[in-house]
């Protein structure tokens, strides 16, 4: 998806829901765009109609969802998606005073959602390796030997993955759970954001990703307990530990992929990061982006 694309769907979509966007601003573009509509307070998502794993329908409804029982969300602006063209446009509140969680929210809010009763008729199953053959394909700074290294690691991993012991049953997830996913305002207003990935499985899938950030060496050993504490259990004591963090470095290396060919620094740590799960030493090294 090009920005310009973006713009022509956001501004299309909002003229017709009788929403200003004449000043319309792209804020990320990837798989999927996000564009600011400063005016109206709107932020609008663009995904295209024929990706797999999107469904800005169920976003909505998983947003109301949330809202009744009480989980701290984003509200979408527009009750329904509107198609244009190939694309789907949803509009959402825009936050402009707010700033990401801290890990002790973060922990707080997932205990509340993770206590929910999972809507089995609204929400699909925890699939980890879902869209891996299309990102591995669009990863351009991957070569032939990458691939083939990624591929037998999902595999190796999906087979564990099937049989792996979790400790805390089921519940409903946020599905991408680190801080900039929650939002807290000014006024102390918190707020799930990002829902595409909410389904139902283990809570540990959630709590997976502030200790691997903590093992990167992007929160310190306080920030850690103090997360694990207030949530009230440290995913690295769960026997499905060493199959979730390996998961997880697998997405986070093919993301990084999707964007590595356009900056030097980028490609660099796709190598370190590809290496590093060669030779078992990952995440040592790992950085963020």
């Amino acid at each position: 998806m090009q920005a310009e694309e973006a713009i022509d769907a956001v501004t299309s979509a909002a003229i017709g829901a009788g929403v200003p966007a004449h000043d319309a601003t792209v804020i990320r573009i990837g798989e999927n765009g996000v564009v600011l509509l400063p005016a109206a307070c709107v932020l609008a998502r663009v995904v295209p109609r024929a990706a797999k794993g999107s469904d800005p329908r169920r976003e909505i409804e998983v947003a109301a969802l949330l809202a009744s029982r009480q989980v701290p969300v984003v509200h979408p602006a527009r009750p329904e998606p509107i198609i244009v063209g190939q694309y789907v446009v949803s509009l959402w509140e825009y936050l402009p005073d707010s700033r990401p969680a801290d890990v002790v929210v973060l922990a707080e809010c997932l205990r509340r959602l993770h206590r929910i009763p999972a809507p089995r008729d609204l929400l699909p199953y925890l699939s980890p390796f879902d869209g891996f053959e299309e990102r591995l394909k669009t990863g351009a700074s991957l070569d032939m030997s990458d691939r083939l290294f990624l591929r037998h690691l999902r595999d190796e991993l999906s087979a564990r993955w099937n049989t792996a012991e979790f400790a805390l049953g089921e519940a409903v997830l946020h599905g991408d759970a680190h801080m900039e996913n929650l939002l807290v305002t000014a006024d102390g207003r918190e707020a799930f954001v990002d829902l595409e990935a909410v389904c139902i499985g283990p809570p540990e899938w959630d709590l997976t990703l502030t200790a691997l950030y903590y093992e990167c060496g992007w929160f310190s050993a306080k920030e850690y307990i103090d997360f694990a504490h207030t949530y009230g259990f440290d995913v690295r004591l769960s026997p499905s530990w060493s199959i979730l963090r390996l998961i997880r470095m697998l997405r986070m290396t093919l993301w990084l992929a999707q964007s590595a060919d356009i900056d030097p620094q980028r490609q660099r740590q796709l190598r370190h990061r590809i290496d590093t799960l060669r030779d078992g030493t990952a995440p040592a090294g790992w950085t963020g982006y």
